[in-house]
């Protein structure tokens, strides 16, 4: 059976498959190959991923859920259509979509899939990720990182044999900048830095809030739905300045408008940059190297594209960006290729892929100035090369003590409770005077972001070991396999007729967002196709979707 790449974004999602050698993106039922990462849920139970949920989220707001990838391997829950999702429960379904349209393209069942994942996510991130493959119904024994699909990708079409790469990848909802290294079919990550909560979408609420500032409106006092709507127009206003000098923004009642241009969109957005400036810099301080030592900056992500990102990369940098290939697909092809890869496929040289360490991972120290609030100690730091296998040394804290508890984190900062807390073990010991226990703490962390901790009273040789999992973020076996049996109930929308869903939810949501003159000609054209549907003449309806689609595409200012 075939193993598929799939690039799980938070805007769009991407499916691959490696044959004859080569990479192919697999479309969806709308021919097209990006499916952007929107669930809605409607009163029956029926499942929309794509294109036609993206379109209610301005109709439907309450029963359509986006951007949820930012929020994985966390407690948040999404209420649609009056039930209960987490974050990885909706990522199955759009899993599920892309394994449907690999085994449409395919022709055969889909049991494994490589996911890609930002090298920036943490072990609860990770893990969540695997759970949406199980949740779809797919083995997923393999996360890669998305700056190695890109270095991967990259190293494929620039027929280079080795290099150096600053990745910056700006995607929907998430930074990741990485120093990659390319030599003798071995891809390393040297070092990785980025933001979990910076993205496009960001840069779509700068523009609405920049918006409401000029016309006088109050932007937290918007509904729900106006909110969405000026969301969707403020990211058309930014995709918009990829192509053009300026782009005119106009929502609300009474149609206000305001022009945007780059310069503009810079100047609102200087806050963002300084994050993504701070990510360059502690990517550059954690590789060692200094930018003239990197031989390309590759762009990565949709929302690289954007004019005044280039500039700012160009100023702060002294180097100009490059793009090989689509920023969109870089990450997909790297998947797709590590796919086949995986599958042993004889036409694909094979490759070397490590990865590295995104956090510390340290154990709990006294605090002698404060019991409560014990010190990270570190053990496998940052940025080390996986599989990692390191020990550190503790010791008794104070006379007698008969018993010890070791916590396993995941951060940087000072403080233990700053950081992630990833399990425990508890250990009794003999009640030595102090400094005179002998504690060895292993940590086991491999390719795969499995990590093992075994615990040692080198006065008893007695080991205490764990494979650390987190119960507040993680369902056991059980629970997993009846949350299938659950979600299974839940049933994709059908591929037959997809064009015609979209059209109409697209009506929906201008009728939503226009008024007067605009709106009456939105009905008329609603209505006359859905009279057209009734007579389930094929041709008919084919014109009418045609002619539905040119009138929307003049509403929406689409027209060349």
């Amino acid at each position: 059976m075939a193993i598929i790449g799939i690039d799980l974004g938070t805007t769009n999602s991407l499916v691959c498959v490696c044959q004859d050698g080569q990479v192919r993106l697999v479309p969806n039922s709308l021919g097209q190959v990006l499916t952007p990462s929107v669930v809605n849920v409607e009163a029956n139970g029926e499942i929309c991923v794509g294109a036609v949920a993206k379109e209610r989220l301005v109709t439907h707001p309450s029963d359509t859920a986006a951007s949820f990838k930012r929020y994985m391997g966390t407690e948040k829950v999404f209420t649609l259509a009056k039930r209960s999702f987490t974050p990885q429960e909706l990522s199955s379904f759009v899993l599920r979509q892309l394994k449907e349209d690999a085994e449409r393209f395919l022709g055969e069942e889909v049991t494994e899939a490589v996911i890609s994942v930002p090298a920036y996510f943490n072990d609860h991130q990770r893990y969540a990720t695997r759970e949406a493959g199980r949740l779809a119904g797919m083995q997923v024994e393999r996360l890669i990182n998305e700056p190695s699909a890109a270095a991967l990708a990259a190293s494929r079409l620039s027929g280079q044999e080795e290099g150096s790469y600053l990745v910056f990848d700006l995607g929907g909802g998430t930074l990741d900048v990485s120093v990659v290294d390319y030599f003798e079919n071995v891809i390393e990550i040297i070092a990785v830095s980025g933001d979990n909560h910076l993205g496009g979408n960001d840069f779509d609420e700068v523009i609405a809030r920049r918006y409401c500032e000029a016309v006088g409106i109050i932007y937290e006092e918007l509904e729900e739905h106006e909110k969405a709507s000026l969301l969707r127009l403020s990211e058309k206003c930014k995709k918009e300045l990829t192509a053009r000098k300026e782009a005119v923004l106009i929502f609300g009642p009474e149609g206000q408008a305001f022009t945007f241009t780059n310069m503009l969109l810079a100047e609102s957005c200087q806050n963002l940059f300084d994050r993504i400036s701070q990510a360059i810099k502690n990517v550059l301080r954690d590789s060692r190297r200094t930018i003239d030592e990197i031989d390309e900056v590759v762009l990565v992500g949709g929302s690289s594209r954007m004019p005044v990102i280039f500039l700012f990369l160009q100023t702060f940098l002294g180097k100009s960006p490059c793009m090989i290939g689509s920023p969109d697909e870089i990450v997909a092809a790297g998947v797709g290729t590590y796919a086949g890869i995986k599958e042993r496929k004889q036409e694909i040289r094979d490759l070397v892929l490590t990865d590295s360490c995104p956090f510390t991972l340290g154990t709990n120290v006294a605090n002698h100035s404060d019991h409560a609030r014990p010190i990270m100690s570190p053990i496998i730091e940052r940025n080390s090369i996986l599989p990692s296998s390191k020990i550190g040394y503790y010791t008794n804290a104070y006379d007698g003590q008969s018993h010890i508890s070791i916590g396993i984190y995941q951060g940087e900062s000072y403080y233990c409770e700053d950081n992630i807390e990833l399990g425990k073990i508890e250990m009794d010991i003999l009640p030595v005077r102090k400094g005179e226990a002998m504690i060895e703490v292993r940590f086991t962390y491999d390719i795969n972001g499995i990590l093992e901790v075994e615990v040692t009273d080198r006065y008893q040789n007695k080991t205490e070991r764990a494979v650390v999992t987190s119960r507040n973020f993680r369902l056991s076996e059980q629970e997993l396999e009846q949350r299938l049996k659950e979600l299974n109930t839940y049933k994709l929308a059908s591929s037959g007729g997809i064009r015609t869903r979209l059209v109409l939810a697209r009506g929906e949501r201008l009728f939503a967002q226009l008024l007067g003159d605009e709106r009456r000609e939105i009905v008329e054209v609603m209505q006359r196709l859905e009279k057209i549907m009734n007579e389930q003449n094929d041709q008919k309806i084919a014109n009418s979707l045609r002619e539905a689609e040119a009138v929307f595409d003049r509403l929406e200012g689409l027209e060349p």
